[in-house]
């Protein structure tokens, strides 16, 4: 601690002044209790007693030199009282004294001894630790630091010394600092890191422990400089985010390559069916611009336009005798075609991107129709997707105006009116309209010719 030596600095030398004084006045009780002895026998017991002061002061000073030294001036000073008066010496009661004064010095120095071996030892690795140790008073202003303040700071201990800890604190640690130092009055505050102002104006960050004896009106305190911790810790954490965010973005990349690979499965059963070659992209395009009619958020419209071309990629599964069949198909054939809308959802579920799952529940529910006579699941109004709503009405309508293996394209008007027709059976009401709004012919009323409902 500063301005604090190890016991026994100032008195290694047997002539430092505090020893000088302390000899003197030993001495001095000596001579004065056996003065008082040969002063009368009434007094001669009590005075033998009163030995122990000088030899405990010698001891506690000294340690067991000491004590033993004090013993022996005592147990002589007996003896030449009693040979100088003429007295038998009784053996058994001189045996008893001295040894009573021996055991008495070495006990007490052998004691002070320990104590000034493990102060030694404690302050010894007090000063040599490379944690920084202080204490300070219960507001906060430092009484002592061991070297390693110095060290870590460069800051001169004497700067330190009776000056308020937050002085040097970061201003914006200064709040919870003083929320640390309030706690540290009913608990132990153990962990608590702020930053601390080095000897170049800079800040370093440290880690306290502290804890207060209220009685004593003082704070103990560790700390150790975690600068080089802290600055890795912050390092490990952008890396962590940085891989995070690769990953992510590999994620994303890897998500979208399987986009693709699936989008080029849409073509090739495309191809399989339609001349133009383009049914895919016109579905996506016009689901998206009826999405944006019903008023949804601008990202799900772009999300349903990227989605809704892979409506149909399930077709990749249905052989080309039914796909391409020109005639009705029979019932089992129907079966058999009606089984693209899950093949298609397979193919694209289990992904969590988030575009495969709208495709995949676009390819699964674009044939519901809205009063439950679709399929695969029969699913009646609200509880048909809207994507998948949406696709429906652009699926139809794309169908119904380009040619197929085994139909002839409708006119515009025909397959509006189709549509329009369709609102509350086959289609959603709200999409039929909003669809309806996006086409300049959709308000005829009259149209020649019936119109058959068609389907993809």
């Amino acid at each position: 601690m500063a301005h604090l030596a190890p016991p026994g600095d100032e008195g290694l030398s047997f002539f430092a002044p505090r020893r000088i004084a302390v000899f003197v006045i030993a001495a001095a009780a000596f001579g004065a209790l056996y003065l008082a002895r040969s002063g009368g026998a009434a007094v001669a017991d009590a005075v033998v007693l009163m030995f122990v002061v000088p030899i405990a002061i010698l001891a506690l000073e000294f340690g067991l030199r000491g004590g033993l030294a004090g013993a022996v001036v005592a147990i002589a000073l007996l003896a030449t009282w009693d040979a100088s008066v003429g007295g038998a010496i009784a053996p058994l009661g001189y045996l008893v004294r001295s040894l009573t004064f021996l055991l008495l010095g070495v006990g007490i120095g052998r004691v002070v001894e320990v104590h000034q071996r493990l102060e030694k030892e404690l302050l010894r690795a007090h000063d040599m630790s490379l944690h920084m140790i202080a204490t300070a008073d219960l507001a906060g202003v430092f009484r002592s630091l061991n070297p390693a303040w110095e060290h870590t700071l460069g800051v001169p201990r004497d700067a330190l010394l009776g000056q308020p800890v937050i002085d040097f604190i970061h201003p914006e640690d200064v709040v919870a600092t003083n929320a640390a130092t309030a706690q540290v009055m009913s608990s132990d505050v153990l962990n608590f890191r702020n930053r601390f102002r080095d000897a170049d104006g800079n800040y370093r960050w440290l880690e306290w422990n502290a804890h207060a004896e209220l009685a004593q009106g003082v704070i103990y305190i560790t700390a150790r400089d975690l600068t080089l911790q802290y600055q890795a810790e912050v390092l490990l954490a952008n890396h962590a985010e940085t891989l995070e965010l690769q990953v992510a973005q590999r994620t994303a990349d890897l998500d979208r390559e399987r986009l693709h690979t699936l989008r080029r499965l849409a073509l090739a059963a495309e191809f399989r069916d339609d001349d133009t070659k383009q049914h895919t992209d016109r579905v996506g395009a016009l689901a998206a611009a009826i999405a944006g009619q019903l008023g949804l958020p601008a990202a799900r419209v772009a999300q349903i336009g990227e989605a809704a071309p892979l409506h149909d990629v399930g077709k990749i599964g249905i052989c080309d005798a039914i796909l391409l069949k020109p005639g009705r198909l029979t019932v089992p054939e129907l079966a058999e075609m009606h089984r693209h809308a899950q093949i298609g959802a397979a193919i694209m579920s289990g992904s969590d991107f988030a575009l495969l799952q709208l495709a995949s529940l676009i390819a699964l529910t674009h044939h519901e129709r809205w009063d439950g006579t679709g399929y695969p699941g029969g699913l009646a109004g609200d509880a048909i997707p809207i994507a998948g709503r949406i696709v429906a009405v652009a699926d139809v309508f794309d169908a119904l105006t380009h040619a197929r293996p085994y139909k002839d394209a409708w006119s515009t008007a025909r397959a509006l009116l189709c549509i329009h027709e369709g609102a509350g059976t086959h289609f959603d009401p709200d999409v039929v309209a909003a669809f309806e709004r996006l086409h300049p012919l959709a308000r005829l009323n009259a149209v020649a010719g019936a119109a058959p409902r068609g389907g993809s």
